[in-house]
């Protein structure tokens, strides 16, 4: 008798480990993890890939981004990631798209491409295993194939992760989902040297500092935008800024603006407590995330 209880707990003890094991190792959700079901969750959740940019962004140049992006390749680079990510939503997969997009915009404009997000990088990492479309999307994009320069890896300076998020507020709206990607801005500093470089130089001076080489005309009348943007907001009085401050966009769990009317009020030291409130809202300012300055991978046009 004692024989069958010791063999009934001994078997009873495996299937708990067996059901364990099948839990952890993710073997429940891995089944369900097929082509057809990621592209038909691509579709559904296809209006959370928008990029959203602000008005600095040359209509040309943004509809030229949109254009290289094919549905088609977008679907193989989204089942290869999602296999590899098996317990991601799609929606969460498509807020990493949405940063992997806005990066290429800005790799299109400026000299220094750092990537900050190490699952952004690897997304990038995957769209790259498909050669041939992914040349033919840097061809329409950029006129030149964006490649990864491995050497040029490592800890990147402070005003780097700076000048990131600067220009990465200014040419896109934000949300307050932004910092779980990127990090909380403003850990490395305001940005403000990067702000009055621009305002005291003539364009063709910052041009040969940061714009980025081979530009093509509607990328660098962004960077022109950007560069009149700042040079006003800085001037602008503060009424003005506040009447020209634009809402949110999206859903309710999507909600993004553009910041950059609140930003300057900010650094002015002429923004309220509810603006400055607002403005952590949308940058994550003492939220907690992690701001890496990790760079995963400097880009380079060939």
């Amino acid at each position: 008798m004692d024989g069958i209880v010791t063999i009934i707990g001994i078997a009873v003890v495996l299937i708990l480990v067996g059901i364990a094991v099948f839990y952890n190792t993710g073997a429940r959700k891995r089944p369900m993890q097929n082509s057809k079901r990621h592209r038909e969750q691509l579709k559904l959740q296809y209006d959370t890939l928008k990029v959203r940019p602000t008005e600095l962004v040359d209509e040309e140049h943004f509809d030229r981004l949109r254009q290289a992006l094919d549905f088609d390749y977008l679907d193989k680079i989204n089942d290869a990631f999602r296999k590899e990510h098996y317990d991601w939503s799609q929606k969460k997969i498509n807020t990493h798209f949405r940063g992997l997009f806005r990066f290429f915009m800005l790799a299109s404009i400026f000299r220094s491409k750092e990537l900050f997000d190490k699952e952004i990088h690897r997304l990038w990492e995957v769209m790259r295993q498909f050669e041939g479309e992914y040349k033919k999307f840097c061809m329409d994009f950029f006129e030149g194939e964006i490649t990864e320069d491995a050497s040029e890896r490592g800890e990147r300076h402070a005003e780097e992760r700076e000048r990131f998020e600067i220009k990465y507020l200014m040419l896109f709206q934000l949300g307050e989902q932004t910092p779980t990607i990127w990090g909380e801005f403003f850990q490395y500093g305001d940005g403000k040297e990067f702000i009055e470089y621009i305002r005291t130089h003539n364009l063709e001076q910052v041009k040969q500092e940061f714009m980025a080489e081979n530009i093509t005309p509607d990328a660098e009348r962004t960077f022109e935008n950007l560069y009149n943007h700042i040079k006003w907001g800085m001037e602008a009085d503060a009424d003005e800024l506040r009447d020209l401050h634009p809402g949110p966009e999206g859903s309710a769990e999507d909600k993004e603006m553009d910041v950059s009317f609140l930003y300057f009020l900010s650094i002015r030291g002429e923004a309220t407590e509810e603006e400055e409130e607002e403005l952590s809202r949308y940058t994550g300012k003492g939220s907690g995330f992690y701001a890496t300055n990790e760079s995963f991978g400097k880009m380079q046009k060939q």
